[in-house]
């Protein structure tokens, strides 16, 4: 299996810990780097050379089952996606792949088969989703000979500890990291651009009639209205963001022409309604795959290896599956965490090797400041924090808004989508209307958004030279950290001792290049010692 440099990288780490006898991991990579196939590297390695036995892989749904076990062959390896608990693993299996439901419905059943066992948790911010999960993986596999924990987004809405997830000052503390501006750099994943739309949005409540534009500050419950008034088709507010995604996804099609697009909706009954929406605006037959369809897998298989031109759902995809041909996506639903809005965002950033050159994605999205916040933010990395007590306004915002009923006298009514309010690009807004007169066509819009991103696969600014050094730091700071058991913040006072600096961010280039020297060194003496 041919590898990319960043998953040698981490592979390397995993050697160097197995080294010092650590046994648990956690690789942070950011959604569509390919965390998948370098995790079975590791497992190849746990069985053939090890002798562990079974590998077993846990992951939050159904349908990834199927996709691990499609992508263990590439490695060698067979996987039983359809293990069950009442007639055990055949002897020609290499291990098993199940959900995290799975092992929480018969934890001590998977104690007793990870004794010799490597494990993978797959996305292992699920594993707090509530106490009874998170102690069930607890209990299933703290006699594991080898846990690797994996996460394209490592934080969560919530205060719950993630299992097996180590915290330096309620902070989690990664042992590998790949985030996103990396990929964009290495060519492993797309730049997005971000389409906001905002407007007028009009409903009744409690026989009253509100009415209120995107650039309005709301109270919380009155946002959530806002977003969903427009959302729902009965306004209007939604076909003008599916007619411009379209387009945009048939201007992607002359280069892609298998290009495909994504919109996710607020739950079931939604995608159904958004699904006959778009079959009227374009004369496309949308895929829908729904939680309760038994059929769903193979419709996103289906998908995933064809050529039409839509899928349409709220779950299902939200993570994990792979299909690299998305391109568009119109983020549709109410929930507004940066853990479900990245999850979305993993789905349509993954490179392909057609059509050449500048790869990149389209997210079409209401112009609500919480999504708007996200967009300009998706670069940064962001770790799960642990704090005893939130501030109010954050802990409102952290928690997702699931509300779906809202008063019983609740109703959308006819609203007005002032068009295309802005584009987000690598963090900040792109001017594309020169004579305000004139509206940017698709093409107009995807050429002016490719020579923006073009710009930052030139040379690289310093800022972004020295971040990424940064980035090289800690993780070889998470190294020393497992090796020596000191803190993190202790690493770090030494390097700052021997450089003669008070902080890290003081650095110059040349003095970050020679801190990664400084923590090789310690990493290889402390091996010889």
């Amino acid at each position: 299996m041919q590898l990319r440099a960043w998953q040698e990288e981490a592979l390397q780490a995993y050697h160097h810990a197995l080294t010092h006898g650590i046994t648990n991991l956690l690789w942070e990579a950011t959604p569509g780097a390919g965390k998948t196939a370098v995790a079975l590297q590791l497992c190849a390695h746990q069985r053939r050379i090890l002798g562990r036995h079974p590998i077993i892989i846990v992951v939050p749904t159904t349908h990834l089952k199927t996709q691990w076990a499609r992508a263990a062959l590439q490695a060698g390896l067979h996987l039983d996606s359809g293990f069950s608990s009442q007639h055990g693993l055949a002897p020609d299996y290499d291990g098993l792949v199940v959900t995290f439901q799975q092992v929480a419905n018969r934890p001590k059943l998977y104690r007793r088969l990870s004794q010799n066992a490597v494990v993978v948790l797959d996305e292992i911010h699920h594993a707090g989703d509530g106490l009874s999960w998170g102690e069930a993986m607890r209990l299933a596999f703290e006699p594991a000979q080898f846990v690797l924990a994996l996460s394209g987004t490592a934080f969560r809405s919530d205060n719950n500890a993630i299992p097996f997830v180590t915290y330096q000052d309620d902070e989690s503390a990664p042992d590998f990291v790949y985030d996103y501006g990396r990929a964009i750099e290495d060519g492993v994943c797309r730049s997005v651009a971000f389409f906001t739309y905002g407007g007028e949005v009009a409903w009744l409540e409690d026989e009253e009639l509100i009415e209120a534009n995107f650039s309005s500050e709301l109270a919380r419950s009155t946002a959530a209205r806002r977003l969903r008034a427009a959302l729902d088709p009965q306004s209007g507010w939604i076909q003008q963001v599916l007619l411009d995604a379209h387009s945009m996804l048939v201007e992607t099609r002359h280069e892609h022409p298998d290009a495909g697009g994504l919109l996710v909706a607020a739950d079931q009954d939604h995608a159904r309604q958004l699904a006959r929406l778009l079959q009227e605006l374009t004369d496309l037959k949308p895929t829908v795959v729904l939680s309760d369809d038994s059929k769903a897998s193979g419709k996103i298989k289906r998908f995933a290896a064809g050529r039409s031109e839509w899928l349409v759902a709220c779950n299902m995809v939200s993570e994990g599956v792979d299909i690299p041909r998305l391109r568009v996506g119109v983020y549709a639903t109410t929930i507004v965490t940066k853990l479900y809005f990245r999850q979305f965002l993993g789905r349509i950033v993954r490179v392909t090797e057609q059509p050449a050159g500048v790869q990149v994605a389209y997210c079409y999205l209401p112009a609500d400041v919480r999504l708007r916040a996200q967009a300009e933010q998706i670069e940064r990395i962001q770790r799960h924090l642990i704090s005893p007590q939130l501030p109010p306004d954050e802990e409102t915002r952290e928690r997702p808004d699931i509300e779906r009923a809202g008063p019983p006298t609740w109703q959308p009514l006819a609203s007005r989508n002032s068009g295309l309010e802005a584009v987000i690009i690598n963090g900040g807004q792109l001017a594309l209307w020169h004579d305000p007169a004139l509206l940017p066509t698709p093409k107009h819009v995807k050429e002016e958004v490719q020579r923006k991103v073009s710009e930052r696969v030139a040379p690289a600014t310093r800022s972004e030279t020295k971040a990424a050094l940064s980035q090289r730091i800690q993780n070889l700071v998470s190294s020393y950290h497992h090796v020596s058991g000191l803190p993190h913040r202790q690493i770090h006072a030494r390097l700052n001792r021997t450089q003669n600096v008070h902080s890290q961010t003081v650095c110059t280039e040349e003095q970050l290049k020679a801190r990664i020297g400084l923590l090789e060194r310690m990493l290889q003496n402390y091996a010889g010692s």
